[in-house]
């Protein structure tokens, strides 16, 4: 039988991606809301049930703890994604495929980021609230199955049975993920990284306010102190279309 993901060619990457995560400042700790002021003692016994500290410790007994530590694949922004499920899986594959998705550049990340923020406060019904998220970048070096060529509107059910035969080919040719496209940014280039060895250390970017109204995202806000209040002002609407409104 023939198997689509076979007509995909292999491109050799090396290039830096970018994704958003939530942050908190000043930070605040894990278990406040649970621990009643015991947070060390809360976060020690959390630790004994943590996939990604056991693995961890796994790979502690067989080399030396220096070179652990020194290695981009344990740091905990590049460790966690392979460590964790996600429960609505990513643009290809189910919840049983550990993965990293980012953006080749900060609008598509930010219009991807602006979606999945959406979506899940739309679902919890949340009241308005302010969201700080930062802006993470990797550099990503390995061989990945160029899929661009899908139609970023291809419903999920297809999605997840193509994924199943470009997670087959990528096993069998030892590929480290997939380039795609996304509905959020359809001229945007998206990656999925199966394979952790390739990412570079996370390296922390710029911090954005995302304005949530108790319906959508209707502002954003980039703190970039070289430029003023109204040029840091982004209308999430924008962040979709062919212009790079972040380059302005």
């Amino acid at each position: 039988m023939h198997n689509a993901a076979d007509d995909f060619c292999v491109r050799e990457i090396d290039e830096v991606f970018f994704a958003l995560i939530p942050s908190r400042f000043p930070p605040v700790p894990l278990y406040q809301r649970i621990a009643g002021g015991h947070d060390d003692e809360v976060a020690a016994i959390a630790e004994l049930h943590n996939p990604r500290l056991k693995e961890k410790q796994h790979v502690l007994g067989q080399a030396g703890t220096a070179q652990i530590e020194a290695s981009p694949r344990f740091q905990n922004w590049n460790h966690a994604p392979f460590a964790y499920s996600n429960p609505e899986g990513s643009w290809f594959f189910d919840r049983f495929v550990r993965c990293l998705e980012m953006s080749q550049d900060k609008q598509t990340a930010l219009a991807v980021s602006v979606a999945k923020r959406e979506g899940f406060l739309q679902r919890t019904s949340e009241a308005a609230i302010g969201l700080d998220m930062r802006m993470l970048s990797r550099r990503v070096s390995g061989a990945f199955l160029d899929a661009k060529s899908v139609p970023a509107a291809l419903p999920l059910e297809e999605r997840r049975k193509l994924g199943g035969e470009l997670l087959a080919r990528a096993n069998m040719d030892g590929l480290a993920g997939v380039l795609f496209r996304s509905i959020e940014r359809p001229t945007g280039t998206r990656i999925c990284v199966l394979d952790g060895d390739v990412l570079d250390r996370a390296i922390q970017g710029q911090h954005f306010r995302y304005s949530w109204d108790g319906s959508r995202v209707s502002s954003l806000y980039a703190f970039d102190n070289s430029r003023g209040d109204k040029d840091n002002l982004i209308d999430p609407r924008d962040l979709g279309g062919d212009i790079d409104i972040l380059a302005a």
